[in-house]
């Protein structure tokens, strides 16, 4: 199967699971919220549904084992993991305090008082917030397949493209973070995120692991820091999305992070 065939197949999977369970979930909100919310959670699956999809399809059983234990590999080193948790931190906390600073308010942390609802909030975002149902299919199957023809960086700010304008129907389904947040900036943050993202599973050597960490961090600090997820506060977020673009430049700028293990998809 040709590599524009493959791709082709992971869009359509991808797009057409995730964007039929939004539909279903917007549907059934007036009804039940239980049938919403599974179905909402289940749309984030549409990118690791498609890549086991391609990957069985073209390699069978030994494919995905590959795949998966490059996936899961582990030993990369603690550095990666770091990097992945504490950079949405220095992204979000300078936008927060120049915020403040310029006279805007900012609220008390949701994490003051609540530590064991901030843990449990973190471990739901990894498991149903997006991470787990997306990351093995963008960083995890589309990543490498760009990366294997047009470099890290290309690759990366393609996949930002897609990625963003994946999650265009979440923009008019009422309830959804993307439905208190305007659609260009959004997009924007997409691709320069993808680019931290790319950065981070290059030096990572194709390990998920961190770009689920990354994930994960990316929504957690961006609830646990006051003010950015509140309307009204556009400021705070236009600082946020300043700081991630000088972050994104600075990446694509700067050499690769390693030489290039020339790791793959399987199938």
């Amino acid at each position: 199967m040709r590599a524009a065939s493959r791709w082709m197949a992971f869009l359509v999977i991808t797009f057409s699971w995730s964007w039929a369970c939004w539909l279903l979930a917007s549907a059934f909100k007036p009804q039940s919220s239980l049938a919403s919310g599974v179905f909402s959670a289940l749309g984030s699956f549409g990118p690791g549904v498609a890549a086991v999809s391609v990957i069985g399809w073209t390699g069978g059983r030994p494919g995905l084992h590959g795949w998966l234990g490059r996936c899961l590999q582990w030993r990369i080193g603690a550095g990666s993991f770091a990097w992945a948790f504490f950079l949405p931190l220095m992204v979000l906390a300078p936008a927060a305090l120049v915020h403040a600073a310029m006279g805007g308010s900012l609220g008390p942390s949701p994490v003051v008082g609540h530590l064991a609802m901030a843990g449990a909030n973190l471990l739901l975002i990894l498991l149903l917030g997006g991470p787990l149902g997306e990351e093995f299919g963008w960083r995890g199957w589309a990543w490498p397949e760009l990366r294997h023809r047009h470099g890290w960086r290309t690759a990366s700010l393609v996949l930002g493209v897609v990625w963003g304008l994946w999650h265009l129907p979440l923009f008019f389904i009422e309830g959804t973070l993307q439905s208190r947040l305007p659609v260009l900036p959004f997009l924007a943050s997409a691709i320069a995120l993808s680019v931290v993202f790319g950065w981070l599973s290059e030096r990572s050597e194709g390990s998920v692991l961190p770009a689920l960490t990354l994930h994960t961090a990316v929504n957690w600090w961006a609830w646990a820091i006051p003010g950015l997820l509140v309307e009204g506060h556009p400021r705070q977020l236009v600082l946020a999305l300043g700081m991630l673009a000088l972050v994104s430049a600075a990446l694509l700028i700067w050499p690769a992070p390693r030489a290039g293990r020339p790791f793959r998809c399987s199938g």
